[in-house]
Parts: structure tokens; sequence; C-alpha cells
């Protein structure tokens, strides 16, 4: 779908379900029909559609959500989507702790928060 690529969608959030088949359908259509043409706000809203359906994450997946954030074309967007999955309750500790080390000073506040509230 010509779609996938104009919103710059990754197979890996394909992979992950952030995206199928229908949710490109409903996204070119609303595409088509809609003046918003910044393709991150296409691929915010399916992120955060699917992370509001996990009620748990797995380590993994949450390590790969991350990673998908880390490598979005939209670093902003990308970041938000990597902080996202640090403040969930389900963050895995190993993946605060990788964010803790992190070049990015908004990660390594959210991290650190999270793990002073896990010592405690």
């Amino acid at each position: 779908m010509s779609i996938f690529r104009t919103s710059e969608f990754s197979q890996e959030g394909f992979d992950l379900g952030i995206i199928d088949s229908e949710k490109l359908q409903r996204i070119e259509s609303e595409w088509n029909s809609s003046d918003d043409k910044n393709t991150e706000h296409y691929r915010w809203r399916a992120f955060l559609d699917f992370m509001e359906s996990q009620e748990f994450l797995d380590p993994l997946i949450a390590k790969r959500l991350y990673d998908l954030g880390a490598s979005d074309p939209d670093a902003p967007m990308g970041g938000s989507m990597m902080a996202h999955v640090l403040r969930r309750k389900d963050c895995p500790v190993e993946l605060l702790r990788a964010a803790a080390e992190s070049e990015e000073n908004f990660l390594r506040k959210i991290a650190a928060e999270k793990l002073a509230k896990e010592s405690l």
C-alpha cells in the first residue's frame, strides 16, 4: 500500500501489530480526506492506539517499541514513543537501566525517576 511508504511506517511497526492492513486502509482514507500531511501524526496515533490496547507489555515487545521510537524518521515523535514506553508501569527494569544511560537527557530523567521509585 502506498500509504505505508507515504506515512513512513516501518516493517517493524507492522510486525509488532501497531499497524495492519485494516488500519492502513483507515489511515489512507483519513490521509486522502485531510489537510494534515504530517506523517508523524498518523504514526503517533497508530502507536497510541496500539499502546492503549495492550494491558501488559512483554519485556521483549517493550524493548522493540522503544527501539522503534529510536529509529523513527521524526526524532521528536520517536522520543515521545520512547518516553511513553518508559512511563508505563510494566516497563522492564532492564529497559529503564539502559535508558538511564541514554544520550538524551529527558530519557535519562524518566528512567532515573522510575528506577528511584522501584528501589523504595
